[in-house]
Formats: C-alpha cells, structure tokens, sequence
C-alpha cells in the first residue's frame, strides 16, 4: 500500500510545509496511556531495576559486562518490538484486562505479573549469545567486547541530538495549531522578540530563584541577579544569535497572519527550551546539586527522552508504509531506546567519572540542536509558502495580458457599401467560382491515341 492510500482524505502530504504541521496530533495522552498501562507496567518496572543494577556494575569496574547488558536488553526489546504485531507475542508480553485467579493474592499476582517479561529476556539471552559469537575473544569479529564501552558511551552524542529533534517536533507541531486565516496582514517581529525576550527573562528569574532558595544560597532578588550575572551573559548572547539567525524566516512570516504567529509561538517555545538547557548546564555547574538529585534528574529525563521519541517517531510513521512504531510495538521499541540511553549514560559516567558532566553535556548538545533547527523549521514551514505567494504573484501579472478583452470588428468596405445602397449586388451572395462552367470530362493523360505495338525488339 502506497503512501497515498494511507493518508487520510484531504489530508496535506507530509513535508508540504505548515500544513504538515497541522496535520499531526500535538497531544501525547494516548501515547502516555499505551507507555503507562498497568496490562504492561512490569516492563517499566524491570528497566528501572535493570539499569540500576547495570549502571552500578558499570561504576564497579564491569564496563564490558555492563555494555553487554545493556545493548543485548535494548536488542531483545526491539526485536519484541518488531514481532509485537503477532497474536502470540502479544499474549506473551501484555497481562489480560481481568486477573486470572484471585485466589493467589496481591502480592502473587504481582510476582506473577512478571511473566511477561521473560519473551524479551529471552531474546535479549539470545542476543548475549549473538554478541558472544562475534565479538568475544574467540568471536567471528575477533575480541572486540573491551571496546563495546566506547562504542556505546559514543551514541550518547545521538541519542541527545534525537531528544532535541524530538521535543523540536512537537513543539512545532503544537505551535501549528489553531492558527488565525491565511490572510495578508503586517506582523511586527521587533515586538513578538521583545515579548519573547520579557518572558523568558521573568521565567528563568523565578527558576533561578527557587534553585538558589533550595541551595542556601542568595535570598534577596537583587543578589539572585548579581550572582548569575554570568548566566544572564549567556543567556543574551544566546538569545541575540537565535533571533539573528531567523531574521529572514521572521521577515517573511509577517506577511501572512497565520506564519507570523507560527513563528512567534515557535521561537518563543523553542528558545524556552533552549533557555530551559542553559540554565540546567549553570546549575550544575554553579550550585553542584546533591547525588540523589542528580539521579532522579537522570531518570526523569530518560523517561521524558523516551516519551518524546516514541511521539516523534509515531507521528512520524503514521503515514509511512513501514509503520515501524504503532501503538502495539510502541512500548517495546521505546524501552530499547531506554535502555541504550541508559547504557550511554553509564558509559560516560565511567569515562567522565562524574554523572554531573555527563549530564551538562547532553544538556549542551541538546541546546546546540535547538538552535541549529530553530531556522529550519520556519524554513520548511514558511519558506514553501513564500514561493508559492511569489509563483501566485507571477501568474496574476501575467493574467491580464493573456485575457484581451473581446474585439469588435470594424465594418468593412463592402459592408458600408451595402448599408448605403442596399440594390447593390452582393459579394457575399455568391461564392467564388459560381459563373464558372467545370468541365465533366476526364483529363486527357500523356500520349492518349497512340497505337504501340505488341512485340518489343531487345537490341543487344
């Protein structure tokens, strides 16, 4: 089935710009209630016990038996993933919507529940054994598992520029919705800049603020300011580089009513969260939050990053002929994303010897992302628009020169004559060649009477 039987009807293509944008649903309720279901809640409860336990061997000196877990875990899950479809494996992997025994008790059933986790543990067995054959020191690859730390501890650059593309996406996609007409109209950017620029420096005021009241620190609103003096620098410096580079995505939104506001909400939002990074970096590096805080933070923002990604990518694939995330393989496929941003994490943490850089890092990259998709997003979502006014504008100068107005005949000659003298023969009455008399008869051909003999002498 083509892509175009699956697009619903009157629905704009994907990738044709704002109207793409419109088209997705910007809610994630449905998505939080397929993640969050109690028929499959053992399965977040095992990735958190699973990480836990894989990121402490990881900060034992076990970095290789820690990345072994982690990319077997994220390989059986994704292969659960894609065979989720199945009749049988969903039987396997989801507890039925009424208890089978109520006699077991709470607590046995809730042992029992468990069960449906042992498919993707035993496909994640499988891939241990996979991984074994390749990469051990007897492998096919040759020994090639001291280096799974590295190679893991590397994709965590990845995995922070996908939690920028996906939270870049709905955030566009939301700021999509409910637009005015499509009309012309002047927008003013000097004033949806200054109104951008008054919010997010109350917002980060108030935040900063409470991070210092929860830190013992300055309690007073001038010393909150003198003492982050350096964050509000960046934070300038920051803003003005965003707003420069859409100065001429902005420009040409504010023609239109409905690109004018989409570009206010996008920016406004977009540089909430690059404000959001920034301050998160300056946290850490400032006021050194305590270890619980750190790892609850990093736990909160596995689940958000997971949550994100599996929207992106489902939005992303409603239409798509693969269907490679659907609401039966969406949980599966964003716990082996889990796991591998789980395992980056930990590999890091090892090599960095500090979760707080770790984190400061993906904050930073996940900042960078914002700002590099910040004009490439007003760019799909107006630039398409902006040459579809200029192909409009062509075809309406060029539309009166081809409609000439309709042309009234001078009267000829002849005609005039008529009106003045109306006895006058006619010279139109008759058509030429009336008064000609044409012969009947055949034409004559070349030598018609010539009399040839029958024998024909060959002379040699």
């Amino acid at each position: 089935m083509s892509d175009d039987d699956d697009r619903p009807s009157g629905a704009p293509p994907e990738g044709s710009g704002i109207e793409a944008l419109q088209s997705q649903d910007a809610s994630i309720w449905a998505l939080l209630g397929v993640l969050l279901s109690t028929r499959t809640l053992p399965h977040i409860v095992m990735v958190l016990v699973l990480s836990s336990v894989l990121h402490i061997m990881a900060s034992s000196g076990f970095e290789t038996l820690s990345a072994i877990g982690f990319i077997s875990l994220s390989t059986g899950y994704f292969l659960t993933g894609m065979l989720a479809s199945n009749a049988t494996v969903q039987r396997w992997t989801t507890l039925p919507d009424t208890t089978e025994d109520d006699s077991k008790g709470r607590f046995k059933s809730m042992i029992s529940s468990f069960r449906i986790c042992l498919f993707p543990l035993l496909a994640s067995l499988c891939a241990v054994i996979g991984l074994q054959l390749l990469v051990s020191e007897n492998g096919a690859l040759g020994d090639w598992s001291s280096s799974l730390p590295l190679i893991l501890s590397s994709l965590f650059v990845i995995w922070a520029i996908v939690q920028g593309r996906s939270f870049a996406k709905w955030l566009s996609t939301l700021a999509a919705q409910r637009l005015p007409p499509a009309e012309e109209g002047e927008g003013s950017t000097t004033v949806a800049t200054s109104v951008a620029l008054v919010v997010l420096v109350v917002l980060s005021y108030v935040i900063l603020f409470v991070f210092e009241f929860l830190t013992d620190g300055a309690s007073t609103p001038a010393a909150v300011i003198v003492e982050n003096i350096v964050f509000y620098a960046f934070f300038a410096a920051i803003f003005a580089a965003s707003f420069w580079l859409t100065r001429n995505q902005r420009s040409v939104a504010a023609s239109q009513r409905h690109l004018h506001r989409f570009s206010s909400r996008w920016m406004l939002l977009s540089q909430a969260m690059v404000t959001w990074h920034l301050l998160t970096v300056w946290r850490h590096w400032s006021m050194t939050p305590s270890s619980a805080a750190l790892l609850i933070e990093e736990l909160l923002l596995m689940m958000v990053t997971i949550i994100m990604a599996i929207w992106s990518l489902t939005s992303r694939s409603f239409r798509s002929s693969l269907r490679l995330v659907n609401t039966q393989n969406a949980l599966p496929v964003g716990l082996a994303f889990g796991y591998a941003y789980a395992g980056s994490v930990a590999m890091l943490t090892t090599v960095l010897e500090d979760i707080g850089n770790v984190l400061m890092a993906g904050h930073i990259i996940v900042l960078l992302t914002f700002m590099w998709l910040q004009p490439k997003v007003l760019t799909q979502a107006i630039g398409d628009h902006d040459e579809g006014v200029k192909i409009q504008r062509i075809v309406a100068e060029a539309t009166p020169a081809l409609e000439q107005p309709e042309v009234v005949a001078e009267p000829s000659v002849t005609q005039e004559v008529l009106r003045q003298d109306p006895d006058a023969p006619s010279s139109t009455s008759s058509d030429i060649g009336d008064d000609v008399t044409w012969s009947k008869s055949e034409p004559q051909t070349l030598a018609e009477g010539v009399q040839w003999d029958d024998e024909i002498e060959l002379l040699d």
